[in-house]
């Protein structure tokens, strides 16, 4: 098939019905089949159409039909024909096809694949429907594609006699017998009383699930005679049938009595039978290349303006046509009447066609080049694709080959500088079958360079020249011209990272580019001279190590007359990145958890006069884990590579766990860990660490802390405070203080038992070192008996067994989470420090 050819006949529709050609594109999406999408006015309207030409005279071309497991189990497009994407089997394309029922997902009408009957459907006595005439699109056995009408006949076997009935799973008229099964849309056969029926169960499915021509067999269960007024009930669940007949064909059921076996199998038109599969729908829209509806043009479903599709074939079946229409999109796709459908399937060299599923259901997928698995082409009136019961898939079954086309780029980015080198990767590969292939980088070659612009060394282009020209790269039978440029000078010196922050005597590799004319450049590294300050630090081939001593300085980069200056930081302190004086900036969020972020003042913050506070609240989700967020807007930048994250908390002891999520320069999610899972559980401040881990690409962002539950039984809620949090640069060790020594603070013996005093009774549940501690200035919280007096305003605090140590400060603190006897909590802490003599 000619694309080019084939939409050109589109245009040639104009003088056909009024048709307008505004735009189109067209892709080969395998060796024998082509996407086009054409943008058009037909009748003062817009109109999207896509279009898949399949030519089953292309080898390894054919049109499946694409089902589920279960059967009745609904899915979209897409997700089927993933599905059925396997090796050898490519579905590069595919379309909505069956009616179907919501209720159940059976498709509407017949469907057999492989000679089994999957289901039988219904048919239609009325004009207005789309089953009026039973019409299907099947393959036949040599490849081609198959539009017509069909007859599915039941038979009917008793007593050792075959009878076949006139139709099935619609009205029954005078002087007919028809079958009626649980696609009969209706409880009751809805029939008059002037004929017999019988009632049949069936062990099994009557509907499908079997061969064609197979028997199914079941047993008479009921009879409703000629007279009686109330209709026979048709067995739900496809188990079983009723056999409905008047005047003369009452002949053919006469003599059925109850508990009688009656067996049933279905048969088609002797040019049906070799087909590969059959799908029924309607109606007809072309017929001998002409519009030829089998529906009351004149019908609401027929004058409809909505979104269409269907399938099409040329005189031979060679080509076969998937068509869809748009709609509801304004200024777009208005939507078609059936008949303006049928003459756009005409003008594309349809001599059959027919109508499929529409509105809602409309949706095409293509294969798009590069690609594995197809993916949405058009835009589904409902925006989203649609759950259906069958489609039909364009297959490719082409054996895969060696690249015949490519796309290459630089393995670096950027423009070349002369005497620098750049090597060239493949980035998708095709075979002539357009199947995607796996890329062996080791096997590209540079074959050459255009504009003597550089050469080739060891398989990397090296820039000799200033300009512009291409790098020929091959793989396999496949090659591709690249664009390089080439430069002589640059603008800007890029220094990896930006800012440097180094523990002493550490070391960080430097990595040293540039930019021209807002480009970056690669040149040799060495053309560069890169110099340290006075006593910050040593160089070693772009290798940066800090001094031993903590201190500031630069490091200069030169490249001709450009020059660029880096800050550097020696220092194994920890370095302010968050005061938490402000919450501005930041924000709450929660999975399966309500969230808040406010500013915290009346409990004493660790530093300053106020931290954030976050409050979660499980209790409303048991299933899964729960998360309340702290969040910064932006994120909070980390200079260098640093080696960990430190923060105050004034926890809350409900054991859930406090995590941090950092992204790294490829903007990777870095998840790290301040405690482990259900360590949170304590009360009151303790600093904690979180290691960031050393493979993480520089730089780093700190994007949020959390903290998380995942046990239902542990689904409470509580909050943090959260203040100065801190990142490190050094390995060395580190202790953080939690106060500094004052040197009026009161004086107590090694072994002093405190008494602390309330002023009203106390819920003596809270007289336990969890509410109630004793620190040293490390935050490091000392073995102390806290325990309940006589008086329950009292709680008394006994020194460890060893007693404190000398000449040391600590604090005594009562936590604000210590309630009164009527579950009031204290407004702040109580904090008293004192010396030991």
């Amino acid at each position: 098939m000619n694309l080019k050819r084939t939409l050109l006949s589109g245009v040639a529709a104009v003088a056909l019905f009024s048709t307008t050609l505004l735009q189109a594109e067209a892709a080969n999406v395998s060796h024998g089949v082509y996407h086009a999408k054409q943008s058009i006015i037909v009748n003062g309207n817009p109109q999207t159409l896509n279009q898949l030409n399949i030519n089953l005279t292309k080898p390894y071309t054919t049109v499946d039909v694409g089902i589920n497991t279960p059967f009745n189990k609904l899915a979209t497009v897409n997700s089927l024909a993933t599905a059925h994407t396997q090796i050898n089997h490519h579905v590069v394309g595919a379309i909505n096809a069956s009616l179907f029922h919501f209720k159940n997902g059976y498709p509407s009408y017949l469907l057999t694949k492989d000679g089994q009957i999957q289901h039988i459907g219904a048919v239609s006595t009325n004009y207005n429907d789309f089953m009026h005439t039973p019409a299907a699109f099947g393959m036949t056995a040599d490849n081609k594609g198959k539009i017509g009408t069909y007859t599915l006949s039941p038979t009917i076997e008793h007593n050792g006699k075959s009878v076949t009935m006139t139709s099935l799973n619609r009205e029954r008229k005078d002087n007919e017998s028809i079958l009626f099964t649980s696609s009969w849309p209706y409880e009751t056969t809805r029939t008059n009383a002037t004929g017999l029926e019988v009632v049949v169960s069936t062990p099994k499915s009557a509907e499908g699930g079997f061969a064609l021509g197979e028997k199914v067999t079941g047993t008479v269960t009921a009879i409703r005679p000629f007279g009686q007024a109330t209709p026979a009930t048709v067995p739900a669940n496809s188990k079983g049938f009723v056999l409905s007949a008047h005047g003369p064909e009452v002949d053919k059921i006469r003599n059925m009595k109850k508990g009688d076996t009656v067996s049933i199998s279905y048969n088609v038109d002797p040019e049906w039978r070799d087909s590969k599969f059959m799908l029924a729908s309607g109606p007809l829209l072309v017929q001998n290349g002409k519009v030829d509806m089998t529906i009351d043009p004149n019908s609401g479903k027929a004058t409809q303006r909505t979104a269409r599709t269907a399938v099409a074939t040329d005189k031979t079946g060679q080509q076969v046509y998937f068509v869809t229409a748009d709609s509801g999109y304004k200024g777009h796709s208005a939507g078609m009447t059936m008949k303006e459908f049928a003459q756009y399937l005409v003008s594309i060299g349809a001599y059959n066609a027919l109508n499929l599923d529409g509105g809602g259901s409309t949706t095409m997928v293509t294969r798009k080049p590069g690609n594995v698995y197809p993916t949405l082409a058009n835009r589904p009136s409902g925006s989203t694709d649609r759950s259906v019961s069958a489609i039909l898939e364009a297959v490719s079954t082409a054996p895969y080959d060696k690249a015949a086309t490519i796309s290459a780029s630089q393995a670096q980015e950027g423009q070349v500088g002369i005497g620098a080198s750049v090597g060239f990767k493949v980035d998708s590969a095709l075979d002539q079958y357009l199947n995607v292939r796996t890329i062996n980088q080791a096997n590209v070659e540079l074959l050459g360079v255009s504009s003597g612009i550089g050469k080739i060394e060891n398989n990397k282009f090296v820039g000799v020249k200033a300009g512009s020209g291409t790098v020929t790269v091959g793989y396999e039978n496949a090659k591709v011209n690249v664009p390089v440029t080439v430069t002589d000078t640059i603008d800007d010196i890029v220094f990896t990272p930006s800012v440097i922050t180094l523990g002493t005597g550490e070391s960080i590799k430097l990595n040293v580019s540039g930019t021209s004319k807002n480009s970056k450049v690669i040149f040799n590294p060495d053309a560069i001279d890169v110099t340290a300050s006075a006593g910050i630090g040593t160089l070693d081939n772009k290798t940066f190590t800090a001094a031993a001593k903590e201190g500031t300085g630069t490091l200069t980069a030169t490249y001709g007359r450009t020059t660029k200056r880096v800050p550097v930081t020696v220092t194994d302190k920890p370095i302010r990145l968050e005061s938490f004086e402000s919450t501005s900036g930041m924000n709450a969020s929660g999975i399966r958890a309500a969230a808040s972020l406010t500013s915290e003042k009346k409990i004493q913050a660790r530093e300053g006069n106020a931290s954030a506070r976050l409050n979660y609240d499980y209790t409303a989700n048991k299933d899964g884990v729960s998360a309340a967020y702290l969040n910064w807007t932006g994120g909070l930048p980390l200079a260098s590579s640093p080696k960990e994250l430190g923060v105050w908390v004034y926890g809350d002891g409900n054991a859930h766990w406090l995590r941090g999520s950092l992204r790294d320069a490829n903007g990777k999610e870095v998840v790290v860990d301040f405690t482990k899972e259900n360590g949170q559980d304590w009360t009151g401040w303790k600093y904690v660490t979180a290691t960031i881990p050393s493979s993480a690409p520089a730089p780093l962002t700190l994007d949020k802390i959390y903290v998380a539950e995942q046990s239902s039984a542990k689904k409470d809620k509580g909050f943090l405070l959260f203040d100065q949090l801190q990142v490190r640069y050094s390995n060395k060790s580190h202790q953080e203080r939690a106060f500094q020594p004052s040197t009026s603070a009161r004086t107590e013996n090694k072994d002093k038992t405190f008494t602390v005093k309330f002023t009203q009774a106390m819920d003596e549940r809270f007289f336990t070192n969890q509410y109630v501690y004793v620190e040293n200035e490390f935050g490091e919280r000392q073995p102390v008996t806290v325990s309940k007096t006589a008086d329950a305003r009292k709680v008394s605090v006994k020194a460890p067994a060893s007693g404190y140590t000398a000449g040391k400060n600590y604090r005594l603190v009562v936590t604000h989470f210590a309630k009164n006897a009527q579950g009031v909590s204290m407004v702040k802490d109580s904090v008293t420090e004192f010396k030991v003599r």
